[in-house]
């Protein structure tokens, strides 16, 4: 047999995601350092799922800058969008049909979020509020067909000096980012969330900050953030509001109020430096506490391809099907949002692999939020052509079109396998796939040998019985994986790597691992 006595490796992929590290020596054999427009949900190394265009767009080239899913009662469903002409919209809940509900707004400074609040007591309407730095807050009524300025608002909330972010917390509306009063937490009356002037409330938190940035509620309390750092927690736990108080747990603050997301339990949150970030709770008080969760694994890549000065309109959403959390953001060099990095949780109380990374660069997703599809949050993007998307689609494109996946294992001598490949030159034999069943298509893999690419070798994957002779260990049923034919590699490095490609459109590429032959010299 021409392979008798080749050693076969085993390459396993899917269950770390990308590392941002200098040293790769640092990489795990099966860590990789570039993982493009992917998923690692079912533990492969998948083609990431395609996009659909929702209805039609508003109108060619306008960005839709921040978007929410609004129910204004349990059977009228409606996307309000926030776009970069200056205007409110709202569909006719199929993303189609936009009405303008406010124009003219100043555009110059804006960093636009929604808030679902209102609903106070029984009878009272639901409603969306508007807010965005340099504008008045703007008031949505159940289904109206207009926005309306905030009814009570404060005396310094005046002509661009207007607050950043509003969240509802313990049944009261709250806002803040004031520039002229950085440190202020305004609350609302509790039966009237546009009302904050009849008994004003006010909260500060401490420490030389620009302004707080956004406030997100968590475990009965209030996280209140600030820049260019801090990050403070508010506790509303006690019946007695003249009991409450705040007190910083963490000096990393976040620059827009976007860059936060609440989790199953926790809060995860950028700071303005793009490092992630994990609010917990710990102890017998169940007091909060955070971590950093990107340092270990991704060093300086944040920094070298993501444009941080940007980072205030960036937007932060969990896909809670998936347990992961996406990062719209705007990549290096770059003001439009064209990067979504993708911080996959799923294995997160596995021993040593607890965060899993990739990233996407097929989209222009300027605004990410969650739509309810069938009563189930379903992760969308607004454009900026005016246009809504469904993200997480089964079929493989983006409205027809193909996009590239790509994966790149770290090079390697393979010592961590065996010592004797430890600084030592092998002959490459051969070249296998292992792959599962979802579709049948074409991948092409770069060979690397010590750093420089040596040779392409293109692998034909069809749905099938498995190829045998079978060396590997696994499961037969109609779920089992195949092995693609062996390839022939040829050469004499002491490192190896490979890159994997595929932009064929409908192709879902799904892999699992690469069985290498080779033979020491």
């Amino acid at each position: 047999m021409p392979y008798d006595g080749v050693d076969q490796i085993l390459i396993t992929l899917g269950r770390r995601g990308f590392y941002g590290l200098r040293n790769r020596e640092l990489i795990p054999t099966d860590g990789l350092v570039t993982l493009r427009n992917a998923t690692l949900e079912d533990q492969t190394a998948r083609s990431g799922p395609g996009a659909a265009i929702v209805g039609s767009a508003i109108a060619a080239g306008l960005v839709i800058q921040a978007a929410i899913d609004y129910w204004p009662d349990p059977d009228t469903q409606r996307t309000l969008v926030s776009v970069g002409d200056g205007t409110l919209r709202k569909d006719n809940g199929a993303g189609a049909g936009w009405v303008t509900l406010a124009s003219g707004l100043t555009t110059s400074g804006q960093v636009p979020m929604w808030v679902v609040a209102g609903a106070e007591l029984a009878g009272l309407s639901r409603k969306a509020f508007h807010v965005d730095r340099v504008n008045a807050i703007r008031v949505l009524a159940a289904d109206g067909a207009s926005v309306a300025a905030i009814a009570r608002g404060l005396p310094e909330w005046t002509g661009s000096t207007q607050p950043a972010w509003l969240v509802q917390a313990q049944g009261y509306l709250w806002a803040g980012g004031l520039a002229s009063f950085p440190t202020a937490l305004y609350r609302s009356l509790l039966d009237d969330h546009e009302d904050f002037l009849t008994r004003p409330y006010i909260l500060f938190v401490d420490g030389r900050i620009e302004r707080t940035t956004a406030g997100l509620p968590y475990k009965g309390g209030l996280l209140v953030w600030g820049f260019p750092e801090g990050l403070w927690w508010v506790d509303l736990r006690d019946a007695n509001a003249a009991l409450w108080t705040v007190r910083q747990i963490g000096s990393a603050g976040m620059a827009g109020p976007l860059n936060a997301t609440p989790t199953e339990n926790d809060v995860l949150y950028v700071d303005p430096t793009g490092g992630w970030h994990l609010v917990y709770l710990v102890g017998p008080e169940q007091s909060p506490r955070v971590s950093d969760v990107t340092q270990r694994q991704l060093g300086r890549w944040f920094r070298d391809n993501v444009n941080r000065a940007q980072l205030h309109l960036a937007q932060l959403a969990w896909d809670g099907t998936t347990q992961a959390a996406h990062l719209a953001c705007a990549g290096q060099g770059q003001t439009q949002k064209n990067r979504r990095v993708v911080l996959d949780l799923a294995l997160r109380d596995e021993q040593g692999r607890g965060e899993r990374w990739s990233y996407w660069d097929a989209d222009r997703n300027e605004s990410l939020f969650l739509r309810k599809i069938s009563g189930v949050p379903t992760l969308h993007m607004g454009d900026a052509s005016g246009q809504i998307w469904r993200l997480d689609q089964a079929a493989r494109n983006r409205n027809g079109s193909g996009y590239m996946f790509e994966l790149f294992t770290r090079d390697t001598d393979l010592g961590e396998v065996s010592k004797k490949f430890r600084g030592r030159r092998k002959n490459l034999r051969f070249l296998q796939l292992l792959y599962d069943t979802q579709s049948a298509g074409n991948v092409t893999v770069d060979v690397y040998h010590d750093g420089r690419r040596k040779q392409s070798v293109t692998f034909s994957l069809e749905p099938g019985p498995p190829v045998l002779p079978v060396t590997l260990p696994f499961i037969l049923s109609d779920q089992a994986m195949l092995l693609s034919v062996r390839q022939r590699l040829t050469g004499q490095p002491t490192r190896v790597a490979f890159r994997i490609l595929s932009s064929q459109v409908n192709f879902d590429v799904s892999l699992a691992g690469l069985l290498v032959g080779l033979e020491t010299t």
